[in-house]
């Protein structure tokens, strides 16, 4: 049963408030839209949202699209905030890899390692009003999808390189374990 705020869904004597709601004058009121969800074994309700937003915060991984590499860092559009083993609203819409945060060996060029429209796994380092600081320096970390320079078709992972299956181009990455995945 979906409700909205402010309705009374219950009372004190039924059950203890639990997330999303509160209690006044003994009965239990939703404090946001929602599911009403019981637990009868710890006699609590709860109200469960369809979608929640949760604030980046260092440690969080995320999922973006490379709009713009530049020779000290790489700009990516964030498409996808994963935490907790459940998909987030964003609350940012871009974030950048500096140059220190792409791999653990010495980067020469960042061209090598990512390209515009590749599709990044990234962990959040630095949360601040200037802006979301990203690493792949790991190595469940990098792209997960990448495109063919020349003819802008899928790439196949063949060893530690990547290769187009349509025109036979090779190129490099910094891919993520979780490549294709």
């Amino acid at each position: 049963m979906t409700v909205i705020p402010g309705e009374c869904i219950s009372t004190e004597e039924e059950y203890s408030a639990g997330k999303n709601t509160f209690a006044e004058n003994g009965d239990i009121f939703a404090d946001s839209c929602g599911k009403k969800a019981e637990d009868t074994r710890l006699k609590e309700i709860s109200i469960l949202k369809p979608k929640s937003i949760v604030p980046l915060k260092v440690g969080s991984i995320v999922f973006g699209k490379v709009m713009l590499v530049k020779q000290n860092s790489v700009v990516l559009s964030l498409l996808l905030h994963k935490d907790e083993n459940s998909r987030q609203a964003m609350t940012h819409t871009s974030g950048m890899i500096p140059v220190r945060n792409v791999s653990r060996d010495y980067v020469k060029n960042l061209r090598d390692y990512f390209k515009i429209g590749d599709l990044v796994k990234a962990k959040v380092s630095a949360v601040s009003p200037m802006g979301i600081d990203l690493r792949t320096n790991e190595p469940d970390l990098g792209v997960v999808k990448a495109f063919c320079t020349n003819c802008r078709n899928r790439l196949g992972l063949f060893g530690r390189s990547l290769k187009c299956t349509e025109c036979g181009n090779t190129e490099q990455r910094k891919v993520s374990s979780d490549y294709g995945v």
